[in-house]
């Protein structure tokens, strides 16, 4: 299975899921996208860079209550239109999977299929 793949299956077993990504938090890069419909290069670039900066604000808060080395490894940020939830490889810190949802309940389901995909992306599936 590729990475498309596991993005695919991911985006059809999250239920309400619209889109998943994964991306390079490091460099701000999206490096594949799975979607029901086609979105612009933009909002796919806002969506990792809000997961660059709010997984930045994370980690300064494990730091500020002396606990760096337990850094977070998701996040989920709710808008009027949608929930994103991000998921942060815990092997690589700057691969992250990007998910769009319509509930705040599909976090168990993101985090587990985000797994699958750190493992592919390693080399290790």
């Amino acid at each position: 299975m590729t990475v498309s793949e596991c993005l695919d299956e991911m985006r059809s077993g999250v239920t309400g899921c619209s889109l998943v990504s994964f991306g390079d938090l490091e460099t701000g890069l999206v490096l594949r996208t799975c979607a029901k419909r086609q979105y612009k290069q933009d909002y796919l670039e806002e969506i990792i860079q809000q997961a660059a900066l709010n997984f930045e604000m994370s980690d300064a808060l494990f730091a500020d209550n002396g606990q760096a080395e337990e850094k977070g490894h998701s996040v989920i940020v709710a808008t009027p239109d949608d929930v994103r939830i991000f998921v942060r490889s815990k092997k690589n810190r700057s691969d992250v999977v990007c998910c769009v949802c319509d509930r705040t309940e599909a976090l168990a389901q993101v985090e587990a299929y985000a797994q699958k995909v750190f493992l592919k992306v390693s080399g290790e599936a």
